[in-house]
């Protein structure tokens, strides 16, 4: 099996070795109707188209690679922009927290004071109706 490998690749070589043989003839015709020949190897032929076909691919490469680039810095600026709009939104909120904070205490100790004036600081048993009477006695039964 090896053997039959190594004969058919030595027929390739040998075939490619056959076509690269040789010239291409190119005929050109300038508009003053004069013919120009031109005779080039097939090698070099070959080589020129491979060359080509390099550049072109990386080429295409290159524009791809940089048109992601520009895709990721235009996501990158997106991303900032919403970034810095998140944090000033959670700057507000946490400012709006800050005043809800100091408007709770000062409702608080308006309530401890209105307890003062009213007397109800002192008392022990809660009065009907003020709500703090909530969990502290029997509960209810249920109906059924």
């Amino acid at each position: 099996m090896d053997g039959e490998h190594a004969s058919a690749w030595r027929v390739r070589r040998a075939r490619l070795a056959t076509a690269l043989h040789g010239a291409v003839t190119i005929l050109a015709f300038t508009e003053s109707g004069q013919m120009r020949r031109l005779r080039l190897p097939k090698r070099i032929l070959v080589a020129s188209v491979l060359t080509l076909l390099v550049l072109v691919a990386g080429s295409t490469v290159s524009i791809l690679s940089l048109f992601r680039e520009q895709v990721d810095v235009a996501r990158i600026a997106y991303l900032e922009r919403e970034n810095q709009s998140l944090t000033s939104l959670l700057e507000g909120q946490a400012e709006h927290l800050s005043r809800l904070k100091l408007e709770v205490a000062r409702l608080k100790e308006f309530e401890q004071n209105l307890r003062v004036v009213s007397g109800l600081d002192s008392q022990e048993t809660p009065m009907v109706g003020t709500g703090q009477g909530r969990g502290l006695g029997k509960e209810l039964p249920r109906k059924r």
